[in-house]
């Protein structure tokens, strides 16, 4: 294969890992160019791809899974590097992706992937964004060599609890992976704030619907690595069942679901909301006809009405159709007057309808 097709096979392969909350896995044209809708819609063009989709693991619901037929490819580390600066020198990208398939050992693979961002910074000369995938089981070296690199690494744990993980990805293993790679991982970073250096963001990704976690389980786990291990984000991906996989006849999970655990997410970082504030069905399950801030507002009348002239910002933004940006335009708008009116919500393109049941002037 020339670079071209391999980057045409190793960056639509990068579309499992995701990285916004509107991210669907849709690539552009061009291999490994992606464009993925973050917080605020702002967009995000990455150089999305993989060092290799050769994996020696067999998780049930991947494409590149050990034991399925697919076409397979490996970059050198200055074939990535190259195929990177030449979009980069197009201006079709901000920065890059990179994760891959596990060959070898954790290490070994982590290798692979810092060596093309070593040739990135030697060779390119290049000081811009760079998300790195950290391999479970990688040692303390790799791990301080990644944050030394990277804007930002990722570690997907994909389950909730070790029973899920199990039935999804047989090879893997909490204890002896993950949670000491994410232990090792919030660590180091500590440390290099404690010495005033750059620190990366961790980010990590739950696959939602492959197995029979609940809603309750992945917002325990969300809630835990927040507060814990101290992650600026948790993905959510929609399970897309894949041809000639052991999961390939399972339905794919609803996307109003994953829609559901991200405003729920959101809540958990920004709102104070705690576990016990979410209305679960009695199997576990967020309600999909009714985001989880209005039905918590339905189901605490005595908290309303909100007084907006009176009310605290933390009480704002526990109205439905009030979120932190609204409630800071209402702050500002009673400093100059009082508020008599509900045109000031209209003139500030606020949800009005949503708004007038919970609040009083």
């Amino acid at each position: 294969m020339d670079l071209y097709e391999k980057i045409a096979i190793l960056g639509p392969g990068a579309q499992y890992d995701t990285c916004g909350p509107r991210d669907l896995g849709v690539t552009t044209d061009i291999p490994g160019v992606y464009h993925a809708k973050v917080g605020g819609g702002a967009e995000c063009r990455l150089f999305k791809v993989l060092q290799t989709n050769t994996c020696k693991n067999n998780c049930h619901y991947c494409a590149f899974r050990r034991d399925r037929s697919c076409s397979r490819a490996v970059t050198t580390s200055d074939e990535m590097a190259k195929a990177f600066m030449t979009v980069l020198g197009r201006r079709l990208v901000d920065g890059l992706f990179l994760s891959s398939g596990i060959t070898n050992t954790p290490d070994y693979t982590m290798s692979r992937m810092l060596d093309t961002v070593t040739v990135l910074r030697n060779t390119y000369h290049y000081r811009g964004y760079i998300h790195l995938k950290i391999m479970p089981g990688s040692s303390h070296s790799s791990i301080a060599y990644a944050l030394n690199m990277a804007n930002r690494v990722s570690i997907n744990i994909e389950a909730p609890t070790q029973t899920d993980l199990t039935s999804l990805s047989p090879d893997k293993n909490f204890q002896t992976e993950f949670l000491p790679t994410l232990t090792t991982l919030t660590e180091a970073i500590q440390k290099r704030k404690n010495q005033g250096k750059r620190a990366p963001s961790i980010t990590t990704q739950f696959i939602v619907g492959a197995g029979t976690e609940t809603d309750k389980h992945l917002l325990e786990a969300t809630d835990r690595l927040y507060k814990k291990f101290g992650l600026s984000r948790v993905f959510y991906s929609a399970f897309r069942p894949v041809d000639h996989t052991p999961l390939s006849e399972k339905p794919p999970a609803s996307l109003v679901r994953q829609h559901r655990l991200y405003q729920s997410d959101f809540l958990l970082r920004f709102y104070r909301f705690q576990l016990s504030d979410f209305c679960l069905s009695d199997k576990g399950f967020l309600h999909e006809e009714i985001d989880p801030k209005t039905l918590w507002a339905q189901r605490h009348p005595e908290q309303f009405p909100v007084n907006i002239n009176t009310a605290s910002f933390y009480d704002l933004i526990r109205v439905p159709g009030i979120g932190p940006l609204s409630a800071k335009k209402i702050i500002n708008a009673r400093k100059e007057r009082r508020i008599t009116s509900l045109d000031t919500f209209i003139r500030k393109r606020m949800q009005i309808q949503k708004l007038t049941s919970y609040i009083t002037l």
